[in-house]
């Protein structure tokens, strides 16, 4: 079975990178991304109308390259939790979670007795089809599985202690526009209170061994918040990369258009009189 290089990636203290599929469900967009570089793909269920057959074959996609797929479930339930790890993600992220409580049922939700009370499925999807012994494919699957939990409300701040405590978390990651709205702050990540609970996810992170991870479609809101610690960072989306190299394309091409002193406008006109 696959080894979850980001999770080795992040025990190890390094630094992972990826990106997010929202808007696109062509299995060409992890392909791209991993010939890109990057660490993982994260696929949103949460705000996209993504429906499991679709997520399932982004994660195929995914596993024939070298990225791991992430998948960010709708909400922190068993059937989501489970029937996308079945699909073969390497790894979920789960929004909106503020107590102790629901971590722990989460860490039971992906792991196999006698950790947890995951329901047995030994999919093709997880084992990429090969033969794996039923011991050897339990422990890699309770082993292998990353557990990614978003602090996106002042509920959550109120729990951070014992939430990072819990064994089986890997990464705390903030969702900063959802947590400046509760704190009152709306969107403003450098707001001084703001700031004060994200260093303090940051240290709590580290004090329990738990990597500290930010998403952001904005690069310099990534720039400050790596230097002051985080490591599990995903930037922008299939649709915001997609649009800025769009841009950019377009803003070169009128310059060299401009340059030689015959927009592509004028020369439609002039090729129609």
């Amino acid at each position: 079975m696959k080894t979850n290089f980001v999770k080795e990636v992040l025990k190890s203290g390094g630094h992972v990178i990826g990106s997010e599929v929202s808007r696109l469900p062509s299995s060409e967009v992890p392909n791209i991304y991993a010939a890109a570089g990057l660490d993982f793909v994260f696929i949103d269920m949460e705000h996209t109308p993504f429906n499991l057959e679709t997520v399932a074959a982004l994660i195929r996609a995914a596993r024939q390259e070298q990225i791991v797929p992430i998948v960010r479930v709708p909400q922190a339930e068993y059937a989501f939790v489970c029937r996308v790890l079945d699909a073969g993600a390497q790894g979920i992220i789960v929004p909106r979670v503020n107590t102790p409580q629901t971590v722990r049922e989460l860490v039971s939700w992906m792991r196999y007795p006698p950790h947890g009370i995951r329901g047995f499925a030994c999919t093709a999807a997880q084992t990429d089809g090969q033969a794996v012994g039923l011991e050897t494919f339990m422990k890699a699957a309770n082993e292998e599985t990353l557990l990614v939990i978003q602090i996106e409300r002042v509920e959550a701040m109120s729990h951070l202690d014992e939430m990072l405590s819990i064994e089986g978390v890997d990464v705390a990651c903030l969702g900063y526009m959802d947590l400046t709205i509760d704190m009152g702050y709306p969107g403003q990540i450098d707001h001084p209170d703001v700031v004060a609970a994200v260093d303090r996810i940051i240290e709590t992170a580290n004090a329990n061994g738990v990597a500290p991870g930010i998403i952001s479609p904005e690069m310099n809101v990534l720039e400050h918040w790596v230097s002051r610690g985080m490591r599990f960072i995903s930037y922008a989306t299939d649709a915001i990369l997609l649009q800025t190299a769009a841009i950019s394309s377009e803003q070169q091409l009128r310059s060299i258009c401009r340059q030689t002193n015959l927009a592509p406008s004028q020369n439609m006109a002039s090729a129609n009189n």
